[in-house]
């Protein structure tokens, strides 16, 4: 039996605690996945599993089959010594078969390459040091990997905005047309004519199965996975408002029309799922920040010489120098020296130690 491995994943579309359970359910069904822990709050699902088993791949799969998606990460790469297409099919080839990419474009007219990855799968600097192994040296031209999630998350707040505007505007003129009709402010003639009830089903209908299609979507996958969630229940109250109207609308039911209470139902939850996609995002800024605070050099000794590398360089036995006032930039083991490690944002107080500023390093972040 190989070795176990450990992936957190972003995930996207998560509403309730029962998207945890059916997150949970789908992916440990598939064979290898040894524990999935799904976290609502920061929307990331911890998965265990025996890559001799199974894969990432499947493991996403399970994911996407529940009916959720994951964040992921886009980037240009500025190649400079791509300019032949065998240099970008072998590009293509030697990075598509990196766990946590999902696709690369190499783009031979201006040395570019485009991919979309996971970025709590593989950074944007393993993805360059890969190319480096096959002999290509590449430069970001896109932000960096701690801002790829943010805006994958933020295109999602942007999307949500987006469908609640349309169904406010649609809705907004169903509701006070059938209000006005209801408590006898228009004139009879507008109120019986058949035009009136068409006008709403016009309006009615983009807000059913456009701005609530993804209720719909989730619906199928809840049920699917023999589960229920909250987009089953609103899918089948819209639903039932909705076409019960359809044949009072032609005339072919008696009766009262309730168009407006499938809008309202569909906008008013839209309305939440904005709201929540805003506060997450809020949330992810936060964290960002403090992610912001970290320091981004190191200082290694190798072969007795002092050297100021970025962080994401620094290697495993790695010995680093700490000089007074700076941060301690990994995790790491205290080999000689003496200062006072401030940790007053953890414990509230500084502490002395007897061996600083020279440390061996035991993590890379």
């Amino acid at each position: 039996m190989s070795e176990t491995k450990q992936v957190i994943l972003p995930i996207t579309g998560m509403t309730c605690a029962n998207c945890v359970a059916a997150i949970e359910r789908s992916v440990n069904k598939l064979g290898g996945v040894e524990k999935t822990v799904v976290n609502l709050v920061n929307e990331r699902a911890l998965v265990e599993y025996d890559p001799g088993l199974t894969n990432l791949p499947e493991i996403l799969q399970r994911v996407k089959r529940a009916g959720y998606g994951i964040a992921e990460g886009e980037v240009s790469l500025l190649v400079p010594g791509l300019r032949d297409p065998a240099d970008g099919v072998r590009i293509e080839k030697a990075l598509a078969s990196i766990e946590g990419i999902e696709s690369v474009t190499a783009n031979i007219s201006i040395s570019k390459v485009n991919l979309q990855f996971i970025p709590t799968v593989i950074t944007l600097e393993e993805i360059r040091q890969a190319l480096t192994k096959i002999g290509f040296e590449s430069l970001p031209l896109d932000e960096d990997e701690g801002q790829l999630e943010h805006k994958a998350r933020t295109e999602e707040v942007k999307r949500q905005k987006n469908l609640l505007l349309l169904g406010l505007i649609l809705t907004i003129p169903v509701f006070l047309i059938s209000m006005a009709r209801d408590f006898g402010l228009l004139p009879h003639m507008v109120t019986e004519s058949t035009w009136l009830n068409i006008l709403l089903l016009v309006l009615t209908t983009p807000v059913q199965f456009y701005v609530g299609w993804q209720f719909y979507t989730g619906a199928y996958n809840a049920l699917r996975n023999r589960s229920a969630n909250m987009d089953v229940l609103i899918a089948m109250g819209s639903s039932v408002a909705y076409f019960y109207s359809l044949p009072v609308v032609f005339g072919l039911l008696p009766g009262h029309p309730y168009l407006e209470t499938s809008a309202v139902i569909i906008t008013l939850v839209r309305l939440g799922k904005y709201l929540e996609a805003r506060a997450k995002g809020r949330t992810g800024e936060a964290i960002q920040k403090l992610q912001a605070l970290q320091v981004k050099t190191a200082t290694v000794i190798r072969d007795g010489q002092e050297i100021n590398i970025p962080i994401k360089e620094v290697l495993v036995d790695d010995y680093l120098l700490v000089r007074p006032g700076e941060k301690i930039p990994v995790d790491g083991i205290i080999i000689e020296g003496a200062s006072a490690v401030d940790e007053s944002m953890l414990t509230g107080e500084s502490i002395p130690v007897e061996k600083a500023p020279v440390a061996k390093s035991s993590a890379r972040r």
